[in-house]
Protein backbone atom coordinates (compact mmCIF):
# COMPACT_ATOMS: atom_id res chain seq x y z
CA UNK A 1 0.00 0.00 0.00
CA UNK A 2 1.20 3.56 -0.58
CA UNK A 3 2.06 5.78 2.38
CA UNK A 4 -0.96 6.87 4.39
CA UNK A 5 -0.57 10.57 3.64
CA UNK A 6 2.90 12.15 3.90
CA UNK A 7 3.50 15.88 4.30
CA UNK A 8 6.73 17.29 2.84
CA UNK A 9 7.74 20.89 3.47
CA UNK A 10 8.75 23.42 0.82
CA UNK A 11 12.16 23.52 2.51
CA UNK A 12 12.63 19.79 1.89
CA UNK A 13 11.49 20.08 -1.74
CA UNK A 14 13.91 22.96 -2.40
CA UNK A 15 16.77 21.08 -0.75
CA UNK A 16 16.03 18.04 -2.90
CA UNK A 17 16.05 20.07 -6.14
CA UNK A 18 19.33 21.78 -5.19
CA UNK A 19 21.00 18.50 -4.16
CA UNK A 20 20.19 16.83 -7.49
CA UNK A 21 21.29 19.93 -9.39
CA UNK A 22 24.72 19.54 -7.84
CA UNK A 23 24.79 15.80 -8.59
CA UNK A 24 23.82 15.23 -12.22
CA UNK A 25 25.79 16.24 -15.34
CA UNK A 26 28.41 18.32 -13.53
CA UNK A 27 30.49 18.80 -16.69
CA UNK A 28 27.52 20.07 -18.72
CA UNK A 29 24.69 20.94 -16.31
CA UNK A 30 21.03 20.87 -17.20
CA UNK A 31 19.66 24.10 -18.60
CA UNK A 32 16.89 25.75 -20.66
CA UNK A 33 17.94 23.76 -23.72
CA UNK A 34 17.02 20.43 -22.14
CA UNK A 35 13.67 18.70 -22.51
CA UNK A 36 12.58 16.43 -19.66
CA UNK A 37 10.07 13.61 -20.11
CA UNK A 38 7.01 13.68 -17.86
CA UNK A 39 5.94 10.04 -18.16
CA UNK A 40 5.13 9.00 -14.59
CA UNK A 41 1.74 9.26 -12.92
CA UNK A 42 1.35 12.30 -10.65
CA UNK A 43 0.09 9.85 -8.00
CA UNK A 44 3.67 8.51 -7.85
CA UNK A 45 6.06 10.74 -5.89
CA UNK A 46 8.82 10.14 -8.45
CA UNK A 47 6.88 12.39 -10.82
CA UNK A 48 8.03 15.28 -8.59
CA UNK A 49 11.58 14.58 -9.72
CA UNK A 50 10.55 15.08 -13.35
CA UNK A 51 8.75 18.36 -12.62
CA UNK A 52 11.25 19.79 -10.15
CA UNK A 53 14.23 19.01 -12.37
CA UNK A 54 12.62 20.98 -15.20
CA UNK A 55 11.60 23.93 -13.06
CA UNK A 56 14.91 24.07 -11.18
CA UNK A 57 16.91 24.41 -14.42
CA UNK A 58 14.39 26.26 -16.57
CA UNK A 59 14.09 23.24 -18.87
CA UNK A 60 11.04 22.20 -20.86
CA UNK A 61 8.71 19.55 -19.37
CA UNK A 62 7.35 17.23 -22.08
CA UNK A 63 4.25 15.26 -20.97
CA UNK A 64 3.77 11.84 -22.56
CA UNK A 65 0.60 9.71 -22.66
CA UNK A 66 0.80 6.84 -20.19
CA UNK A 67 -0.21 4.37 -22.88
CA UNK A 68 2.76 5.46 -24.99
CA UNK A 69 5.23 5.07 -22.13
CA UNK A 70 3.98 1.56 -21.43
CA UNK A 71 3.95 0.58 -25.11
CA UNK A 72 7.74 0.54 -25.31
CA UNK A 73 8.43 0.15 -29.01
CA UNK A 74 6.48 3.30 -29.97
CA UNK A 75 8.27 5.52 -27.45
CA UNK A 76 11.57 5.87 -29.32
CA UNK A 77 10.32 7.84 -32.34
CA UNK A 78 8.18 9.97 -30.02
CA UNK A 79 11.17 10.92 -27.82
CA UNK A 80 13.36 11.67 -30.83
CA UNK A 81 10.68 13.77 -32.53
CA UNK A 82 10.26 15.90 -29.38
CA UNK A 83 13.97 16.16 -28.62
CA UNK A 84 13.78 14.66 -25.10
CA UNK A 85 17.18 14.72 -23.37
CA UNK A 86 16.31 13.67 -19.78
CA UNK A 87 14.26 10.66 -18.62
CA UNK A 88 13.37 9.64 -15.06
CA UNK A 89 11.49 6.36 -14.77
CA UNK A 90 11.24 2.99 -13.00
CA UNK A 91 13.28 -0.02 -14.19
CA UNK A 92 10.11 -1.96 -15.05
CA UNK A 93 9.17 0.56 -17.74
CA UNK A 94 12.72 1.14 -18.97
CA UNK A 95 13.09 -2.60 -19.56
CA UNK A 96 10.30 -2.39 -22.16
CA UNK A 97 12.04 0.24 -24.28
CA UNK A 98 14.35 -0.54 -27.21
CA UNK A 99 17.92 0.67 -26.75
CA UNK A 100 17.66 3.11 -29.65
CA UNK A 101 14.67 4.85 -28.05
CA UNK A 102 17.05 6.80 -25.77
CA UNK A 103 19.65 7.74 -28.38
CA UNK A 104 19.27 11.48 -27.68
CA UNK A 105 18.89 11.15 -23.90
CA UNK A 106 21.95 12.35 -21.97
CA UNK A 107 20.61 11.74 -18.46
CA UNK A 108 18.68 8.61 -17.44
CA UNK A 109 17.48 8.26 -13.84
CA UNK A 110 15.89 5.06 -12.52
CA UNK A 111 14.46 4.39 -9.08
CA UNK A 112 11.44 3.17 -7.16
CA UNK A 113 12.50 -0.50 -7.34
CA UNK A 114 15.57 -2.69 -7.79
CA UNK A 115 17.53 -2.07 -10.98
CA UNK A 116 18.69 -5.19 -12.88
CA UNK A 117 22.32 -5.21 -14.11
CA UNK A 118 21.14 -5.95 -17.65
CA UNK A 119 19.47 -2.55 -17.77
CA UNK A 120 22.77 -0.88 -16.93
CA UNK A 121 24.51 -2.80 -19.71
CA UNK A 122 21.93 -1.57 -22.23
CA UNK A 123 21.55 2.08 -21.30
CA UNK A 124 24.77 3.20 -19.53
CA UNK A 125 26.60 4.13 -22.71
CA UNK A 126 29.18 6.84 -23.53
CA UNK A 127 27.61 10.28 -23.73
CA UNK A 128 24.89 9.46 -21.21
CA UNK A 129 24.82 9.47 -17.41
CA UNK A 130 22.73 6.75 -15.79
CA UNK A 131 21.85 7.07 -12.10
CA UNK A 132 20.16 4.68 -9.72
CA UNK A 133 18.27 6.55 -6.98
CA UNK A 134 16.70 5.41 -3.74
CA UNK A 135 14.40 7.12 -1.29
CA UNK A 136 10.99 6.65 0.33
CA UNK A 137 8.28 9.27 0.06
CA UNK A 138 8.72 10.00 3.75
CA UNK A 139 12.17 11.49 3.08
CA UNK A 140 11.28 13.60 0.00
CA UNK A 141 11.50 11.32 -3.02
CA UNK A 142 15.25 10.53 -3.06
CA UNK A 143 17.74 10.13 -0.20
CA UNK A 144 20.78 8.67 -2.00
CA UNK A 145 22.01 7.94 -5.52
CA UNK A 146 24.75 6.12 -7.43
CA UNK A 147 26.23 6.63 -10.90
CA UNK A 148 25.81 3.39 -12.83
CA UNK A 149 28.55 1.89 -14.99
CA UNK A 150 28.49 -1.40 -16.94
CA UNK A 151 30.22 -4.27 -15.18
CA UNK A 152 29.97 -2.73 -11.71
CA UNK A 153 27.64 -3.78 -8.87
CA UNK A 154 24.25 -2.11 -8.79
CA UNK A 155 24.26 0.27 -5.83
CA UNK A 156 21.89 2.83 -4.37
CA UNK A 157 24.90 4.93 -3.50
CA UNK A 158 25.63 7.72 -1.05
CA UNK A 159 23.29 10.30 0.52
CA UNK A 160 22.37 13.57 -1.11
CA UNK A 161 23.69 16.77 0.46
CA UNK A 162 21.69 17.40 3.63
CA UNK A 163 20.46 13.80 4.08
CA UNK A 164 21.90 11.62 6.86
CA UNK A 165 21.87 7.82 6.65
CA UNK A 166 22.70 5.10 9.16
CA UNK A 167 22.43 1.33 9.23
CA UNK A 168 21.44 -0.11 12.58
CA UNK A 169 20.64 -3.45 14.18
CA UNK A 170 17.48 -4.39 16.07
CA UNK A 171 18.65 -2.39 19.09
CA UNK A 172 19.34 0.75 17.06
CA UNK A 173 23.13 0.41 17.28
CA UNK A 174 25.33 0.93 14.21
CA UNK A 175 26.41 -2.32 12.53
CA UNK A 176 29.92 -3.02 11.24
CA UNK A 177 30.63 -3.05 7.54
CA UNK A 178 29.54 -6.29 5.94
CA UNK A 179 26.76 -6.94 8.46
CA UNK A 180 23.02 -6.80 7.98
CA UNK A 181 21.11 -3.75 9.13
CA UNK A 182 18.10 -1.56 8.58
CA UNK A 183 18.53 1.74 6.78
CA UNK A 184 17.53 4.80 8.83
CA UNK A 185 17.23 8.27 7.28
CA UNK A 186 17.28 11.72 8.86
CA UNK A 187 18.16 15.22 7.74
CA UNK A 188 16.58 17.97 5.72
CA UNK A 189 14.32 15.67 3.70
CA UNK A 190 12.43 14.16 6.63
CA UNK A 191 8.66 14.54 6.30
CA UNK A 192 5.80 13.47 8.54
CA UNK A 193 2.70 11.32 8.44
CA UNK A 194 -0.69 12.98 8.73
CA UNK A 195 -1.68 10.16 11.09
CA UNK A 196 -0.02 10.96 14.47
CA UNK A 197 -0.02 7.30 15.58
CA UNK A 198 1.72 6.13 12.41
CA UNK A 199 4.09 9.08 12.56
CA UNK A 200 5.21 8.13 16.07
CA UNK A 201 5.66 4.51 14.98
CA UNK A 202 7.98 5.12 12.02
CA UNK A 203 9.74 8.38 12.98
CA UNK A 204 11.83 7.85 16.12
CA UNK A 205 14.92 9.29 17.76
CA UNK A 206 18.18 7.85 16.42
CA UNK A 207 21.24 8.08 18.62
CA UNK A 208 23.45 6.84 15.79
CA UNK A 209 22.63 9.99 13.80
CA UNK A 210 22.22 12.23 16.85
CA UNK A 211 18.74 13.04 15.59
CA UNK A 212 15.45 13.37 17.43
CA UNK A 213 13.56 12.38 14.30
CA UNK A 214 14.68 9.67 11.90
CA UNK A 215 12.69 7.43 9.54
CA UNK A 216 13.02 3.66 9.81
CA UNK A 217 12.73 2.46 6.22
CA UNK A 218 12.40 -1.30 6.80
CA UNK A 219 14.96 -1.81 3.99
CA UNK A 220 18.12 -3.87 4.41
CA UNK A 221 21.35 -2.65 2.83
CA UNK A 222 24.99 -3.68 2.57
CA UNK A 223 28.04 -1.45 2.96
CA UNK A 224 30.45 -1.00 0.08
CA UNK A 225 33.35 1.35 -0.46
CA UNK A 226 31.44 3.03 -3.28
CA UNK A 227 28.02 3.16 -1.55
CA UNK A 228 25.02 1.26 -0.27
CA UNK A 229 23.80 -1.93 -1.90
CA UNK A 230 20.11 -2.77 -1.55
CA UNK A 231 19.53 -6.19 0.00
CA UNK A 232 15.77 -6.55 0.49
CA UNK A 233 13.03 -5.91 3.02
CA UNK A 234 12.93 -6.62 6.74
CA UNK A 235 9.18 -7.25 6.48
CA UNK A 236 6.71 -8.59 3.89
CA UNK A 237 6.33 -5.33 1.96
CA UNK A 238 6.95 -5.62 -1.78
CA UNK A 239 7.19 -3.16 -4.65
CA UNK A 240 5.58 -3.55 -8.05
CA UNK A 241 6.21 -0.84 -10.61
CA UNK A 242 7.58 1.39 -7.85
CA UNK A 243 4.43 1.15 -5.73
CA UNK A 244 4.39 -0.33 -2.25
CA UNK A 245 2.21 -3.31 -1.50
CA UNK A 246 1.74 -4.67 2.02
CA UNK A 247 1.06 -8.39 1.69
CA UNK A 248 -0.15 -8.49 5.29
CA UNK A 249 -2.91 -6.00 4.52
CA UNK A 250 -4.00 -8.12 1.55
CA UNK A 251 -4.10 -11.19 3.81
CA UNK A 252 -6.30 -9.33 6.29
CA UNK A 253 -8.67 -8.09 3.59
CA UNK A 254 -9.05 -11.58 2.12
CA UNK A 255 -9.62 -13.05 5.58
CA UNK A 256 -12.64 -10.77 6.11
CA UNK A 257 -14.48 -12.21 3.09
CA UNK A 258 -17.36 -14.59 3.81
CA UNK A 259 -16.34 -18.24 3.85
CA UNK A 260 -12.58 -17.54 4.04
CA UNK A 261 -10.84 -19.13 7.03
CA UNK A 262 -7.32 -18.02 6.17
CA UNK A 263 -5.41 -16.31 3.38
CA UNK A 264 -1.82 -15.70 2.34
CA UNK A 265 -0.61 -13.43 -0.48
CA UNK A 266 2.67 -13.88 -2.33
CA UNK A 267 4.44 -12.41 -5.34
CA UNK A 268 5.26 -14.59 -8.32
CA UNK A 269 7.76 -13.51 -10.96
CA UNK A 270 7.23 -14.89 -14.43
CA UNK A 271 9.36 -14.23 -17.53
CA UNK A 272 7.95 -11.69 -19.94
CA UNK A 273 7.97 -12.63 -23.61
CA UNK A 274 6.97 -10.30 -26.41
CA UNK A 275 5.91 -12.01 -29.61
CA UNK A 276 3.92 -11.18 -32.72
CA UNK A 277 0.41 -12.59 -32.54
CA UNK A 278 -0.65 -15.10 -35.15
CA UNK A 279 -3.61 -17.36 -35.60
CA UNK A 280 -2.89 -21.02 -34.99
CA UNK A 281 -5.00 -24.01 -36.04
CA UNK A 282 -6.95 -25.76 -33.34
CA UNK A 283 -5.20 -28.73 -31.88
CA UNK A 284 -7.21 -30.35 -29.12
CA UNK A 285 -4.79 -33.24 -28.87
CA UNK A 286 -2.00 -30.87 -27.74
CA UNK A 287 -3.42 -30.79 -24.22
CA UNK A 288 -1.88 -33.11 -21.71
CA UNK A 289 -4.19 -35.75 -20.25
CA UNK A 290 -4.63 -33.86 -16.97
CA UNK A 291 -5.25 -30.58 -18.81
CA UNK A 292 -7.96 -32.10 -21.00
CA UNK A 293 -10.11 -32.90 -17.98
CA UNK A 294 -9.58 -29.40 -16.55
CA UNK A 295 -10.55 -27.85 -19.87
CA UNK A 296 -13.65 -30.04 -20.04
CA UNK A 297 -14.64 -29.01 -16.50
CA UNK A 298 -14.23 -25.32 -17.33
CA UNK A 299 -16.28 -25.72 -20.49
CA UNK A 300 -19.05 -27.49 -18.56
CA UNK A 301 -19.09 -24.71 -15.95
CA UNK A 302 -19.45 -22.06 -18.65
CA UNK A 303 -22.37 -23.85 -20.24
CA UNK A 304 -23.14 -24.10 -23.93
CA UNK A 305 -22.07 -21.16 -26.01
CA UNK A 306 -24.58 -19.74 -28.46
CA UNK A 307 -23.50 -20.39 -32.01
CA UNK A 308 -23.74 -17.42 -34.34
CA UNK A 309 -26.26 -17.78 -37.15
CA UNK A 310 -24.62 -18.01 -40.47
CA UNK A 311 -26.06 -17.98 -43.88
CA UNK A 312 -25.71 -20.91 -46.24
CA UNK A 313 -22.46 -20.93 -48.03
CA UNK A 314 -22.71 -20.66 -51.77
CA UNK A 315 -21.93 -23.80 -53.68
CA UNK A 316 -18.39 -23.89 -55.03
CA UNK A 317 -18.14 -23.08 -58.74
CA UNK A 318 -18.08 -26.04 -61.06
CA UNK A 319 -14.64 -26.88 -62.43
CA UNK A 320 -14.12 -25.84 -66.02
CA UNK A 321 -14.92 -28.56 -68.50
CA UNK A 322 -11.88 -30.17 -70.05
CA UNK A 323 -11.79 -30.24 -73.78
CA UNK A 324 -12.03 -33.72 -75.23
CA UNK A 325 -10.67 -32.67 -78.58
CA UNK A 326 -7.04 -32.60 -77.36
CA UNK A 327 -5.84 -35.13 -74.84
CA UNK A 328 -4.24 -33.87 -71.64
CA UNK A 329 -0.43 -33.68 -72.16
CA UNK A 330 0.36 -35.03 -68.69
CA UNK A 331 -0.77 -35.29 -65.10
CA UNK A 332 -2.36 -32.14 -63.68
CA UNK A 333 -0.18 -30.20 -61.18
CA UNK A 334 -1.16 -30.47 -57.55
CA UNK A 335 -3.25 -27.64 -56.14
CA UNK A 336 -1.32 -24.72 -54.64
CA UNK A 337 -0.87 -24.90 -50.90
CA UNK A 338 -0.09 -22.22 -48.36
CA UNK A 339 2.88 -22.99 -46.15
CA UNK A 340 2.15 -22.58 -42.45
CA UNK A 341 3.68 -19.60 -40.68
CA UNK A 342 7.07 -20.33 -39.21
CA UNK A 343 7.86 -19.60 -35.60
CA UNK A 344 8.00 -15.90 -34.80
CA UNK A 345 10.97 -14.56 -32.92
CA UNK A 346 10.48 -13.21 -29.43
CA UNK A 347 12.62 -11.41 -26.97
CA UNK A 348 14.47 -13.35 -24.33
CA UNK A 349 13.10 -13.18 -20.80
CA UNK A 350 14.57 -10.35 -18.75
CA UNK A 351 17.50 -11.29 -16.54
CA UNK A 352 16.68 -12.16 -12.98
CA UNK A 353 17.08 -9.30 -10.58
CA UNK A 354 20.03 -9.84 -8.27
CA UNK A 355 19.59 -10.25 -4.58
CA UNK A 356 22.59 -8.50 -3.13
CA UNK A 357 24.18 -9.16 0.24
CA UNK A 358 23.21 -7.22 3.32
CA UNK A 359 25.03 -4.61 5.37
CA UNK A 360 25.22 -0.88 5.92
CA UNK A 361 26.47 2.51 4.77
CA UNK A 362 25.93 6.26 5.20
CA UNK A 363 27.07 9.64 3.93
CA UNK A 364 30.29 11.62 3.97
CA UNK A 365 33.94 10.67 3.48
CA UNK A 366 35.17 7.26 4.53
CA UNK A 367 35.46 7.03 8.30
CA UNK A 368 38.56 5.88 10.11
CA UNK A 369 36.55 3.34 12.13
CA UNK A 370 35.05 0.11 10.83
CA UNK A 371 31.44 0.82 11.65
CA UNK A 372 28.60 2.97 10.32
CA UNK A 373 26.75 5.35 10.35
CA UNK A 374 28.30 8.20 8.46
CA UNK A 375 26.74 11.60 8.99
CA UNK A 376 26.66 14.19 6.23
CA UNK A 377 29.19 16.98 6.77
CA UNK A 378 27.80 20.10 8.37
Amino acid sequence: MPPKGVAVSHRSAAAFADAEAALFLQDEPLGPGDRILAGLSVAFDASCEEMWLAWRHGACLVPAPRSLVRAGHELGPWLIERGVTVVSTVPTLAALWPQESLDRVRLLIVGGEACPPGLVERFAVPGREMWNTYGPTETTVVACAARMEPGEPVRIGLPLDGWDLAVVDENGDPVPFGAEGELVIAGVGTGRYLDPAKDAERFRPCAALDSERAYRTGDLVRADEAGLVFAGRADDQVKLGGRRIELGEIDAALGELPGVRGAAAAVRTTPVRLAAARRLPRARNRLRPGERQKAADRAAARGPRPRPRRGRRPAPPAPPARSTATPCPGPCPPPATTAPCGPRSCTAPPPAWPRCGRSCWASGPAPTTTSSPWAAPA
